[in-house]
């Protein structure tokens, strides 16, 4: 006999689908696909929390848009971890709210598909914004921005910077740029980078000493 849904689960993902939720998802969308149109040429990968978060409109270049399923993923096509892409076929990936769960897996699967000098955008829910009266009733667990970094950093990938979109109460942002920290979600960039190769050894240069007939 399968087991029941936990109540916890199902308001997890309902969350996702309120009206504030849908706000949070067009602002991220607004600042996502521009940074996504530079890189049009070569594959991308978009994870997002629910069908609704991954049903936007079209988006730029080609890839794969998935969306969380239960323990895995569906969408342009249903998988798990691992991700069923090759190493380093992706220069651009989206992860949205989709790393409470299994954030090491997932981060350290997207360091291992992404190709030397793609970028990585993740977005999380901000624990210490007072928007958070919005989502923390409906039983979502949210990371910490340094636990996310250090997660980031421990895949091998170098975070490129941090910030703040959304608002901070339910309908106002702050006006100043000094409360950006407490805005409703965390942006994080990262870049995959390898260590250059080391360049060739110079030849020893020997001095001819002896006499030269002329």
């Amino acid at each position: 006999m399968p087991a029941t849904p936990s109540p916890r689960q199902a308001s997890v993902a309902s969350w996702f689908d309120t009206e504030p939720a849908h706000v949070l998802c067009q602002l991220e969308f607004q600042r996502l696909t521009p940074l996504l149109a530079e890189r049009p040429v070569t594959p991308w990968l978009w994870v997002a929390p629910t069908a609704a978060w991954a049903a936007l409109p079209d988006l730029p270049g080609r890839g794969l848009r998935l969306h969380r399923d239960g323990a895995g993923f569906a969408g342009d096509t249903r998988c798990g971890l691992p991700l069923p892409l090759p190493n380093e076929s992706v220069n651009a990936i989206v992860l949205q709210h989709v790393t409470a769960r299994d954030a090491e897996q997932l981060i350290g699967e997207c360091e291992r598909v992404l190709m030397p000098g793609g970028r990585l955008w993740l977005s999380t829910l901000n624990p210490f914004s007072p928007y958070r009266r919005q989502w923390r009733q409906h039983g979502l667990v949210v990371r910490s921005p340094q636990r996310l970094r250090h997660t980031l950093e421990q895949a091998g990938l170098t975070c490129d910077g941090l910030s703040y979109l959304g608002p901070m109460w339910r309908d106002r942002a702050p006006g100043q740029r000094s409360f950006a920290p407490l805005r409703a979600a965390c942006l994080f960039t990262a870049e995959k980078r390898t260590p250059a190769l080391p360049g060739p050894t110079p030849l020893p240069v020997r001095r001819w000493h002896g006499t030269v007939a002329t």
